[in-house]
């Protein structure tokens, strides 16, 4: 087969979420698929980004450029759209990934034409996707509140966590402690800093835990600021606790393992999820886990973390405190021993690989 994998949105400097699940998927293909050649495409609006396309490691796998409607599909016999987007062409079989419909569930965590524009690749896929792969079950269930018709073409995969993630040992926490400032204990948060994310109330949250406890507690929050962020920055302004919370923007991928392994606790109490991969990283790494009763997230490690109600930041709060005590009580955290088994991209990209032959 000759499989073509729109990796449009991957053209980006700094990979995380949709780009980085592009990447690891066309990666593992091609060391674990030794039948069929593969496409890697970029829609023709991307070339300026170049220097972030994908360097193939077979001679197998092309880069080529794209454009609708002169794109026609010929030679190709199936093509995955692995961003909620598929063209408007003939002849292969149309496969889709839907990460997360947030754009359908709420208008609160994204700007007007962003969600239309969502709406309509949604709207598109239900009707011609020969296949469509959902991150989560949680996600396969809102899909399907809105296009129950799509309901058979659905399979649910996971997503995976680089074999790099794993407990590591105090001096390289102290050397990434020692690069972001951070001069105690503290809880942390991985992702987009964005009104979805539920910054502010994570924020009520530890401050709160912190004044419970007494304690010497910084809670760093490490992404790119995105949606909403106004609000996040003049909170952190207004309450004067630029040395509490800690904002190091978007941290290197080499430099999460410490981050995680040093962290007493792991906050990941979003609003909505489609997946969570950091969730998993965290696990991998050997940090407790607080996070969100909602839409994915207690699916991706069930029985390995504690839920709670993210919009109580009173629970919240009791949370963490209970949490942080029960550590206390159980001495240092030893991460070899508690780090959580957790899937890999290799695992997920065997299953997609199955979605294209069949």
């Amino acid at each position: 087969m000759r499989i073509a994998i729109d990796a449009s949105s991957a053209a980006v400097p700094q990979k995380t979420g949709i780009a980085k699940y592009v990447h690891r998927l066309i990666e593992n293909l091609e060391e674990l698929d030794t039948e069929n050649e593969y496409v890697v495409l970029y829609r023709l609006s991307r070339w300026k980004r170049r220097g972030c396309f994908y360097a193939p490691r077979k001679k197998t796998t092309t880069i080529k450029l794209f454009q609708e409607p002169v794109f026609s599909g010929r030679g190709i016999d199936v093509f995955h759209g692995p961003d909620a987007r598929i063209p408007r062409i003939r002849g292969p079989k149309l496969v889709a990934t839907v990460h997360d419909v947030f754009s359908l569930v709420s208008d609160q965590f994204a700007d007007a034409k962003f969600r239309e524009r969502k709406i309509t690749h949604y709207r598109d896929i239900a009707a011609r996707a020969d296949r469509i792969i959902c991150d989560s079950d949680a996600t396969r269930r809102d899909f399907v509140r809105f296009f129950p018709k799509a309901e058979s073409k659905i399979c649910v995969i996971h997503l995976g966590v680089d074999d790099q993630f794993y407990p590591r040992p105090e001096a390289e926490v102290r050397q990434i402690k020692a690069k972001y400032g951070i001069a105690s204990d503290y809880i942390l948060f991985v992702g987009a800093l964005s009104i979805r994310k539920n910054m502010l109330r994570m924020f009520d949250a530890f401050l709160s835990a912190r004044q419970r406890l007494g304690a010497n507690l910084q809670f760093v929050a490490a992404g790119k600021l995105a949606y909403g962020k106004e609000q996040i920055l003049e909170y952190v302004k207004e309450h004067h606790c630029e040395s509490e919370i800690l904002l190091p923007g978007y941290v290197q991928d080499a430099e999460l393992p410490a981050l995680y392994s040093g962290a007493r606790l792991f906050l990941f109490t979003t609003l909505y999820e489609g997946f969570g991969v950091p969730i998993l990283e965290a696990l991998a790494c050997g940090a407790p886990v607080l996070t969100s009763n909602n839409s994915a997230m207690s699916e991706i490690a069930p029985g390995a973390t504690r839920l709670v109600d993210p919009l109580s930041t009173e629970r919240m709060a009791e949370e963490i405190v209970s949490m942080l005590r029960q550590n206390n009580a159980c001495g240092q955290k030893k991460p070899n021993v508690m780090a959580h088994p957790v899937p890999t991209w290799k695992e997920m990209a065997e299953r997609i690989l199955a979605v294209y032959h069949e």
